[in-house]
């Protein structure tokens, strides 16, 4: 990694500040009953919200994203308003106030929560024969111009761009980045309606710059394929577009897939589609009820995050205390692991950067995560990188039953399984 990417790891360590913050998409996205009958079963977008206003754009926010580095520094109070000052390392923030929490409880922040990543990025600039892997995003598009995301993308070389010829002759035209299923081209990004994905791609890979938000992966070595599925004021797609962007993302290199919705209703289709591609699937566990409160999914459950296979990893939201969010959906069969998705900080449209919570927010960790994994060791096959992920998940007692590993990602400690050849 580039000696930007190590100097905003550094920074990570500093105190944290979190903005004032209000509720984006609703407690209950992803869980709206779904049409009956021979019509394709809508998804939404896992997104609990709150999301902050915009930050300004030129500064380092590599400080204010605890799940790299927690350090125990940050308290959430309901009902507080704080101040962000521009420019602040935060060193006098310590147990400084955070947004409204609907369970009208406060939340300290416990040392340690989070994905170890620091030495975990050590690790990895030590590997010296690392594998290019892309990452399917496939949710909804993705602003290519964000400063931090314009390298991180995937380019179909075999494609000229915007000459209106399908170059490669695969059957998209101009599909330079990926493909936008939801309107048929091969314009990924659409606008404001499509934060969730840009959102999710920062987690995954913003560019280590020396300013914005740090992503986990390094994008000389992992690229981002946009596959849009979802669109419009309510972030909906169809099953019959996810499992056209599952065939796109084999057929074209991608080696894992990150999958932030889902719907209750079962589809055979796209079951056997991701049975059947090979691939890794890392799956958002959904965000509650229409009261905002997380449910056990292996009661009532939610696709794809309910799939039994060998090649998914389904993902609860953790805080930064280390138990799960309330608005959290949980399993202890059905859900395998948790990871920061409470308050992430990430990219948005426009150059900006935003908080935002729900399952949509952690399962794009345990995708950056699987795909570190993944580049660092070229023997690897996904279903293995899953069973390290697992086997070096540290333990939480608030996770026991609730998730079927009871655990967290420990980065580091699986790059020290993979090196170590168990």
């Amino acid at each position: 990694m580039t000696a930007g990417w190590k100097r905003r790891a550094a920074g990570a360590a500093m105190a944290l500040l979190l903005l004032a913050a209000v509720r984006e998409n609703g407690g209950n996205a992803g869980q709206d009953a779904v049409r009956a009958g021979g019509d394709p079963a809508p998804v939404r977008a896992f997104t609990m919200g709150p999301s902050s206003v915009q930050l300004p754009y030129a500064d380092d926010y590599g400080p204010y994203q605890w799940a790299l580095q927690n350090t125990g520094t940050l308290k959430l109070i309901p009902g507080s308003r704080p101040a962000f000052r521009p420019g602040s390392d935060g060193a006098d923030a310590a147990g400084t106030d955070g947004p409204d929490r609907e369970s009208r409880e406060s939340v300290r922040s416990v040392a340690g929560i989070d994905l170890n990543l620091i030495p975990a990025w050590k690790q990895y600039d030590a590997v010296s024969e690392k594998r290019e892997v892309v990452v399917a995003l496939i949710d909804t598009g993705v602003d290519a111009g964000h400063p931090d995301l314009a390298g991180s993308l995937w380019v179909n070389v075999d494609e000229i761009p915007g000459d209106g010829i399908d170059n490669d002759g695969n059957g998209y035209v101009d599909d330079v980045n990926g493909w936008n299923f939801y309107d048929g081209s091969g314009q990924i990004f659409t606008g404001a309606s499509d934060t969730h994905g840009t959102h999710s791609a920062g987690t995954i890979a913003a560019a280590p710059n020396g300013s914005g938000t740090i992503g986990i992966c390094d994008p000389a070595y992992v690229k981002i394929m946009v596959l849009k599925i979802l669109g419009g004021s309510q972030g909906v797609g169809t099953t019959e577009h996810v499992t056209e962007a599952i065939r796109y993302a084999q057929e074209n290199g991608a080696s894992i897939c990150n999958l932030s919705f889902g719907t209750p209703q079962y589809s055979r289709e796209l079951y056997e589609a991701i049975r059947d591609s090979g691939m890794l699937f890392v799956v958002a566990a959904g965000n509650g009820n229409s009261e905002g409160q997380g449910y056990d999914i292996d009661e009532t459950p939610v696709y794809p995050a309910s799939f039994d296979l060998e090649n998914l990893i389904s993902v609860a939201s953790l805080q930064l205390d280390g138990t799960l969010d309330p608005a959290s959906n949980f399993g202890g069969k059905s859900v395998d692991l948790a990871a920061p998705g409470s308050y992430i900080l990430s990219t948005v449209p426009g150059g900006g950067y935003r908080y935002m919570s729900g399952t949509s927010m952690a399962a794009p960790m345990v995708t950056g995560a699987a795909a570190l994994l993944y580049s660092a060791d070229p023997s690897l096959t996904g279903t293995e990188v899953r069973a390290r992920l697992f086997s070096s998940a540290k333990r939480l007692d608030s996770l026991a039953g609730r998730v079927a590993t009871g655990g967290m990602p420990d980065v580091s400690a699986a790059l020290r399984l993979s090196q170590n050849g168990s």
